[in-house]
C-alpha cells in the first residue's frame, strides 16, 4: 500500500530544534491549506518565512545553490529554473509580504516582515501590590 511508504513523523536534529526554539517561524494556517497540494511551493513558503524575517540586507541566492536545496534531481539548470519560478509564484501569493526579486543569476531575498505579525501583549506593572494581605505596609 502506498501509505506505508510515508512516515507519520519528522525527526529534527538537536541544532535545528534549538534554532526553531530561539527563532520560531510563524506560518499562516490559510497559506498551509492553500499550498497543501503543491509540495515545492509549500517548501518555498516555509523557507521564505524562515529566511526573510532574519535578513538585515538584500541577499542574492544563485541558481546553483537553489537547485542544490530544492531540485537536486534536475540534470539541467534551465528546467530547474523554469519549475522553480513556477513554484515560487503560489508561495509568494500565500506570503504577499515576501520581498523576493528574480535575477539572471538567481533570486534576491530582501528583508521582509514575517507572514504572521508578532503579537505584543502589554502587562501592566504595579508599583505596589493591591491584593489584601500581600505587599503594602506591615506585611513583608
Amino acid at each position: 500500500m502506498q501509505d506505508d511508504l510515508w512516515q507519520d513523523r519528522v525527526v529534527l536534529d538537536e541544532v535545528f530544534y534549538e534554532a526553531l526554539q530561539k527563532h520560531p517561524v510563524p506560518l499562516r494556517e490559510a497559506a498551509l491549506r492553500q499550498l497543501s497540494d503543491r509540495s515545492t511551493s509549500l517548501d518555498l513558503y516555509i523557507w521564505l518565512a524562515y529566511r526573510l524575517q532574519s535578513l538585515s540586507k538584500p541577499t542574492p541566492i544563485r541558481w546553483a545553490a537553489l537547485r542544490e536545496q530544492f531540485g537536486s534531481g534536475y540534470a539541467k539548470i534551465g528546467a530547474f529554473k523554469r519549475d522553480f519560478v513556477k513554484a515560487l509564484a503560489p508561495a509568494i501569493a500565500a506570503y504577499p509580504e515576501a520581498n523576493v526579486r528574480l535575477a539572471d543569476e538567481g533570486v534576491v531575498l530582501h528583508p521582509s516582515p514575517p507572514p504572521v505579525a508578532k503579537r505584543i501583549v502589554a502587562i501592566p506593572t504595579l508599583s505596589r501590590c493591591l491584593v489584601p494581605g500581600f505587599g503594602g505596609a506591615g506585611h513583608g
